[in-house]
């Protein structure tokens, strides 16, 4: 808790500096910034449910864009990069996957026909500390047979701090 304080204590001691520094004359759009910058700062209380929950909804608001780009490459490359995040394609077999990546394929295999769904998993950066999440939407085909064949899933790297921030918004 002391470490959280000093740090606090630090950004108020720079925001009176710059108050300070403009004697007290600042234009409504420094001051706007100001309480923007106050507002980023201020400790947020969420619980594990309410992430999970904006993980799901953020994760299936792009799957939502990528399906709208019918796999126009360009589309979905630009959406990437308006994500600023990490959205890959894995297919079952190919060697582009992360070790993760690859034991949710398998899991997807493995897994009964009809209990093919999206899924979240969270990444931790160290032993404690959940860094990111990823989002994963399988994509299936309905064989003549009634069968379902995995083609490939979609996986969205969602970091777990942006998450937590976009709630306020």
């Amino acid at each position: 808790m002391r470490v959280h304080f000093y740090e606090m204590k630090k950004y108020w001691i720079l925001a009176l500096a710059a108050l300070l520094a403009c004697e007290g004359k600042l234009s409504d759009e420094q001051r706007k910034r100001m309480r923007e910058q106050m507002e980023l700062q201020k400790i947020k209380r969420v619980t594990e449910t309410e992430i999970t929950e904006a993980a799901y909804a953020r994760g299936r608001s792009l799957i939502a864009l990528i399906e709208k780009c019918q796999g126009d490459s360009a589309k979905i490359d630009s959406l990437i990069d308006l994500h600023h995040g990490t959205i890959r394609w894995i297919v079952p077999g190919k060697t582009n996957a992360t070790e993760l990546e690859r034991q949710l394929v398998d899991a997807y295999l493995a897994a009964e026909s009809g209990s093919f769904q999206d899924n979240i998993q969270r990444v931790r950066n160290g032993a404690v500390q959940t860094d990111s999440i990823l989002y994963s939407k399988p994509v299936m085909t309905t064989l003549a047979d009634g069968s379902e064949r995995l083609d490939g899933v979609w996986n969205i790297w969602l970091s777990q701090k942006q998450l937590i921030l976009a709630m306020d918004k």
